[in-house]
């Protein structure tokens, strides 16, 4: 899991970010009795060799609205990935699992006694019913996407097989939601910073560009959060803007937030300073250059150095030598 993955997985845990991408993607608000919490995504498993090892989500909530409840999980993407299907699918698994498993847990517990209808021997109820988990992954690369959206994409051309056995395939969809390609009026809807992270990452080609949506938004960029900070320099790296930040603890939000405008003023002063240092520099070379070839035309002139000597030392031919001779007025 690198970095990129690391700063999108922290940003993506806000309630009021979860709430945008979910209105985005409904196109509509949600109810007065959306509720989402964040609950452990960690699932353990076994690979092939027995070993015990672990996959994680993204972001896993207990959400409800509607009058049901179910589980919310959102998967990160940065890269083009050409077994994402897959992947979820085995997520969704290992989700499932856990859920039975708790039920089964539950009803072996409680000392349930079970009905004809019932299935005693995997201690589940006919009742009992596992909470749906919907799914959202992001996709936040600027390359596009042209892996498989379903398990059976996967598969290849299956257009060859007999039509009663195609149906015995199973398949898994995957919901895409390009993030960089959202438009300015669906951002401008937004009541969460993800409209200005998502802003800035719809202008990562130019440096004039982002710069100017970060002047132009300074109320919020003058007060930006750590973790949207975190996913602006993975994705557009302004130059040596870590070392220019300066995080101050917001008490109301409980995240840690800087000033981006202040931090770019102190880049380009430095900036500004260097490029006078080296032209100075610069400056400072030419007229020792200068001063160079002048006293080596007098030599010449006065016959104290020869031609092709002099022409040596001053790094030129002796033509070359002769026309700077000339410009001396010798």
């Amino acid at each position: 899991m690198g970095e990129p993955n690391n700063a999108l997985k922290t940003y993506m845990n806000r309630p009021n970010r979860i709430r945008d991408l979910m209105e985005y993607y409904l196109g509509e608000k949600l109810p007065e009795d959306w509720e989402c919490r964040e609950k452990d995504g960690f699932l353990p498993m076994r690979n092939t060799k027995g070993k015990l090892t672990y996959r994680e989500r993204d972001y896993l909530g207990e959400a409800s609205a509607w009058g049901i409840r179910f589980l919310l999980g959102i998967e990160n993407q940065q890269t083009v990935n050409l077994t994402y299907p897959w992947r979820l699918m085995e997520m969704d698994c290992l989700t499932y699992g856990r859920e039975i498993e708790a039920i089964q847990e539950k009803n072996r517990n409680s000392k349930v006694k079970y009905k004809q209808e019932d299935d005693f021997k995997y201690r589940y109820k006919k009742e009992d019913i596992l909470e749906p988990v919907v799914n959202l992954m992001l996709y936040w690369g600027k390359k596009k996407w042209k892996a498989p959206g379903t398990l059976q994409g996967m598969m290849g051309n299956l257009a060859s097989m007999p039509p009663r056995l195609r149906p015995l395939i199973g398949n898994y969809h995957t919901v895409m939601i390009p993030m960089r390609a959202i438009s300015e009026e669906d951002l401008a809807r937004m009541d969460s910073d993800l409209k200005y992270v998502l802003g800035i990452l719809k202008r990562t080609a130019s440096r004039k560009r982002y710069e100017s949506y970060i002047w132009e938004n300074r109320e919020y960029f003058s007060r930006i959060p750590k973790s949207a900070v975190d996913v602006i320099d993975v994705f557009t790296n302004i130059k040596d803007i870590r070392n220019r930040l300066h995080y101050v603890h917001n008490q109301e939000t409980g995240e840690e937030e800087t000033d981006v405008c202040k931090a770019l003023e102190d880049i380009k002063k430095h900036e500004m300073k260097k490029g006078v240092k080296k032209g100075v520099k610069k400056g400072v070379k030419q007229g020792e250059r200068l001063g160079t070839l002048k006293t080596l035309c007098a030599l010449v002139n006065d016959g104290l150095l020869k031609l092709d000597e002099a022409a040596r030392r001053a790094g030129l031919s002796e033509e070359a030598f002769g026309r700077e001779m000339k410009k001396a007025g010798y």
